[in-house]
C-alpha cells in the first residue's frame, strides 16, 4: 500500500505541532550553581549587587586621595603618611587626607581613598610615601559596578549555562540557580530480527545499533534517555511498551515498525492506547517520509523508521527540536557557511521533499570545504563518514558545487568531548 507524495504532511506543519505541544512545557528545578553546567536557565536571573561593590585596586601600590597629589611632579614632590591598614570582618579601614594606605592588588580600598598609585611610581621613606606623579579620581582602581552594575541580567531564559557563568552566578554570591528539568525520553525499537547480543552465532537475528546512537545523542542534548529496549513485532507488546514510555517520560522515540502499509505496527498500536489519539504520519521529508509524530494522552510520541539514515533525518529534524522545546531551549541547531565540492541532486521521486544531505566537513585553504556522503539509507557508514549536514528546502532540487551552503553542527555527531571538528 503506498501514499500519493501530496498527501504526506509538510515538514513544518509538523514541527508546528510539535512546537505548540512542547513549548512551554519545560519543568523546572533548583541545583547547586556549581552543578549547573550545561542546564538551561528556566528564569532571568539579575545581579543583586555591583561588582565590585567597592572601589578595590587593580595594582600592588598605594591607597590615597587623589587631590592629596595635585601637582606632585619630580620637581614638587608630595609626601604622604603610611596608615597601617586594619581590616576585620565588617570593614576595609579608613583613611584620611594626607594619609595612604599599602594594597595589594584586587584588594578593597580603604574608606576615603579614590585612587592608586602602582608601587613603582613611589618611592617608601621611612613612615612617609614619596609621590612624583599626579592622579586623578579613579586611576589603577576598579570603581564600584565597573564589571557588574546591579540588576544586570546575569542569565536569560533559555540560556545554556557555560562554565563561565558559572564563574559570574558564584562572584554574585548567588548558590543556586533554577533550571530546566532535562525531559526523559523514552526509546525502543521494534522488530523480530532485533537482539542486543554480541554474539554471533544466530544468523536469523540483527544486531540492535541503532538505539545507542540516539541513547547518546539525547544525553548530549540536553534529555534523559529511558531505555525500553526491543519489543518484538507485537502490536499488543508495542502498545504496552509505548504506556510504560508515556507514563516514565515526556517524550517516547519508536524506531522501526512504521510504514503506509500493513506492517505499520506502531500506528496501530498507539490507536491501542488511545483512540483519541492525534497522528501526523507521513512526512514530506527524504528519507524518512514514513516518520509520524503523535500526541498521546497528552504526550508526545515520534515514530521513526528503521533504517538508520532515515531514522537519523527524523530525529534532527523533529526529535532534536522536540527535546529542545522540553528542555527550554531554543530549537536552532548552529552551523557554519561551507563550500560544497560536488554537485548534489535530489532523488527524482521526492525532489519536492524536505531534504538532509550529510557531508563531511574539513578546513580548506579558502574556509571550510563541504564533501557529500551519499550512500544507501541503511548504510551506517553515511553517518560515521559524515560530521555534519545540510538540510535542504522543498523547492531544492539541486546544488551545483561551489555552493555555499550552511552546515549544522550537532553535539555529540559533529563533536564530542570539546573536540570540534576532525582535523585531518
Amino acid at each position: 500500500m503506498t501514499k500519493e507524495i501530496e498527501n504526506y504532511v509538510a515538514l513544518g506543519q509538523v514541527q508546528d505541532f510539535i512546537k505548540g505541544l512542547t513549548r512551554g512545557q519545560a519543568t523546572k528545578e533548583t541545583v547547586d550553581t556549581r552543578d549547573a553546567y550545561g542546564r538551561v536557565a528556566a528564569v532571568n536571573v539579575a545581579s543583586p549587587t555591583d561588582v565590585p561593590d567597592r572601589p578595590r585596586s587593580h595594582m600592588d601600590g598605594y591607597a590615597l586621595m587623589a587631590s592629596d597629589l595635585r601637582g606632585a611632579s619630580s620637581r614638587s614632590p608630595r609626601s604622604l603618611r603610611l596608615k597601617e591598614r586594619k581590616v576585620s570582618s565588617t570593614s576595609v579601614g579608613s583613611m584620611r587626607s594626607g594619609e595612604t594606605v599599602w594594597v595589594a592588588t584586587g584588594e578593597y580600598l580603604p574608606s576615603g581613598a579614590d585612587s592608586v598609585t602602582p608601587v613603582e611610581e613611589a618611592r617608601r621613606d621611612g613612615q612617609k610615601v614619596v609621590f612624583k606623579i599626579e592622579r586623578k579620581r579613579g586611576d589603577y582602581c576598579y570603581e564600584i559596578g565597573s564589571d557588574v552594575v546591579k540588576g544586570y541580567q546575569a542569565l536569560i531564559a533559555g540560556h545554556t549555562i557555560r562554565a563561565q557563568d558559572i564563574g559570574m552566578l558564584i562572584l554574585l554570591g548567588i548558590s543556586s540557580v533554577e533550571v530546566c528539568s532535562r525531559p526523559r525520553v523514552a526509546l525502543m525499537a521494534t522488530g523480530n530480527e532485533l537482539t542486543s547480543s554480541m554474539e554471533g552465532n544466530d544468523r536469523s537475528k540483527v544486531r540492535e545499533s541503532h538505539l545507542p546512537i540516539f541513547e547518546n545523542l539525547i544525553r548530549e542534548n540536553g534529555g534523559e534517555p529511558v531505555i525500553i529496549g526491543i519489543i518484538p513485532d507485537d502490536v499488543k507488546r508495542i502498545a504496552s511498551a509505548i504506556d510504560r514510555g508515556l507514563r516514565t517520560s515526556e517524550l517516547v522515540l519508536t524506531l522501526g515498525g512504521t510504514s503506509l502499509g500493513e506492517r505499520d505496527l506502531v500506528e496501530q498500536a498507539l490507536r491501542r492506547v488511545d483512540r483519541r489519539s492525534r497522528i501526523f504520519h507521513g512526512i514530506r521529508m527524504d528519507r524518512g517520509r514514513v516518520s509520524g509524530v503523535a500526541e498521546v494522552n497528552g504526550r508526545l510520541v515520534l515514530m521513526l523508521p528503521g533504517p538508520v539514515q532515515a531514522a537519523m533525518n527524523a530525529f534532527v529534524l523533529i526529535g532534536i527540536p522536540s527535546i529542545w522545546w522540553l528542555s527550554g531551549r531554543k530549537a536552532a541547531v548552529p552551523g557554519v557557511f561551507a563550500t560544497l565540492v560536488e554537485d548534489w541532486e535530489a532523488r527524482k521521486r521526492f525532489e519536492s521533499f524536505t531534504k538532509v544531505v550529510y557531508v563531511r566537513l574539513v578546513r580548506g585553504r579558502q574556509g571550510f570545504e563541504a564533501h557529500p556522503v551519499l550512500k544507501d539509507t541503511e548504510s551506517m557508514s553515511v553517518l560515521t563518514d559524515s560530521n555534519g549536514y545540510v538540510v535542504v528546502p522543498e523547492r531544492t532540487t539541486n546544488l551545483q558545487a561551489g555552493t555555499q551552503v550552511m552546515v549544522r553542527l550537532l553535539s555529540g555527531f559533529s563533536y564530542a568531548r570539546g573536540r570540534f571538528l576532525d582535523e585531518g
